[in-house]
């Protein structure tokens, strides 16, 4: 999850590492919650990638991301993705999703 960051020079491997170890120590604590993907969310997905791609570069597992943060929006689980990809924000935003974009201060 780390490795673009790696191989643009934005973090060292070292810096990832260290950030990868972070990370699952949140998971590992509970700071994070871990839902499962169904069905369901392949078939929002492609909806995503239908409706968008030929306007945006919508990736197959962006869709996906976003397909399980609207699934949790509609639980009323969440209404905010956490997200810097620029498609991934305007179309979380298009679909009614508050982004957070941790590259924005």
């Amino acid at each position: 999850m780390f490795a673009i960051k790696v191989r643009t020079g934005v973090l060292t491997s070292a810096e990832a590492h260290t950030l990868r170890g972070h990370f699952r120590a949140d998971l590992v604590s509970k700071g994070f919650q871990v839902f499962a993907i169904t069905d369901l969310h392949y078939g929002h997905a492609e909806r995503l990638v239908l409706q968008y791609a030929f306007r945006h570069r919508l990736r197959s597992l962006d869709a996906l991301q976003l397909a399980v943060a609207l699934d949790l929006k509609d639980q009323a689980i969440t209404e905010q993705i956490v997200a810097a990809d620029m498609t991934v924000c305007e179309i979380a935003a298009a679909e009614g999703l508050s982004v957070i974009d941790p590259q924005i201060p």
